[in-house]
């Protein structure tokens, strides 16, 4: 009987995975399964020093993980608030390819890298200005793209070279050519941080990137007006605040000195974009006003 990941939601802790928690007895196939998946991930990422790292800090912030059926096999979607991270579902055969792996790896590695953010305190807040927001959602994005090009290809240093390759050949694909260019001309790179700073500007290049990353900005905040109005859209941007999104769990700062000053970081290019900020500004400003009021 084929494996249904889409019927009931799967959460596990992650420690529970790893640590063959005593309490951890699933009783459904599909909940094997799942964590089989998770091991293997595990297992692979050991490779990476980078992966290791951002995997210990996931366990030590006691976070869990499961599936959302909604997500793409190679995307993932981290709550803050539930200290919970989904992975997109892929039928069980899929999982055992090369292919399969490497999507699980990819939405793995940036799960775990907003994990990093949140718990380090880093992470977008809805409290900033919208346009602030949106700045820092897009540096984020780069920055989780640039970790997940780094741990592949310290993996591909290892010997596992499957998830550069699927990389290599993604749609992403021109940030893995930079990113590979900056290695080749000076291995020394891949250690002082240049390399990941030419992968996180390389993000900006295609600007369907930024468009994509602006969408899903403005519904998050969208859906905060809903939950919790009061608190969306009132606070300014530290100067320091994208600086820190490229602190590495070793301590290095691969951002550090950036001013993020220039246009090449900014988006809103695209027009229903521009016009869903505007309304909620204009909703921002309609709520502040009336909370003013009321004072």
């Amino acid at each position: 009987m084929p494996l249904v990941f889409g019927d009931k939601r799967i959460r596990v802790r992650l420690a529970a995975i790893l640590d063959g928690d005593t309490g951890f007895a699933p009783v459904e196939r599909r909940e094997l399964a799942f964590a089989g998946y998770i091991r293997n991930l595990v297992h692979i990422l050991e490779q990476s020093p980078t992966g290791r790292l951002l995997m210990r800090a996931a366990v030590i912030a006691d976070v869990s993980v499961g599936l959302d059926p909604l997500l793409e096999p190679n995307s993932s979607f981290f709550y803050p608030a539930q200290n919970h991270f989904d992975l997109g579902y892929q039928p069980d055969l899929l999982q055992k390819t090369e292919k399969g792996v490497s999507r699980y790896l990819v939405s793995f590695i940036g799960a775990l890298r907003r994990v990093w953010h949140a718990q380090a305190g880093h992470a977008p807040d809805v409290a900033l200005k919208p346009e602030d927001f949106l700045k820092l959602c897009r540096c984020e994005e780069a920055d989780v793209n640039a970790i997940i090009h780094l741990t592949a290809w310290e993996l591909r240093s290892g010997g596992a070279a499957f998830l550069w390759r699927h990389l290599l050949s993604g749609a992403d694909g021109d940030i893995s050519v930079v990113f590979e260019r900056a290695m080749l001309e000076d291995p020394q790179a891949q250690f002082d941080g240049r390399a990941l700073k030419s992968a996180f500007n390389q993000w900006f290049a295609e600007r369907e990137r930024t468009a994509a990353c602006d969408h899903m900005a403005l519904e998050i905040i969208d859906m905060a007006l809903v939950q919790r109005r009061s608190l969306v859209g009132r606070r300014g941007m530290r100067r320091d605040s994208i600086q820190d999104i490229g602190i590495l769990p070793s301590g290095q700062n691969y951002l550090s000195g950036c001013l993020f000053t220039s246009a090449w970081y900014d988006g809103l290019d695209d027009d229903a974009n521009r016009m869903h900020l505007r309304h909620i500004e204009e909703d921002i400003k309609r709520l502040f006003a009336s909370a003013q009021g009321r004072s």
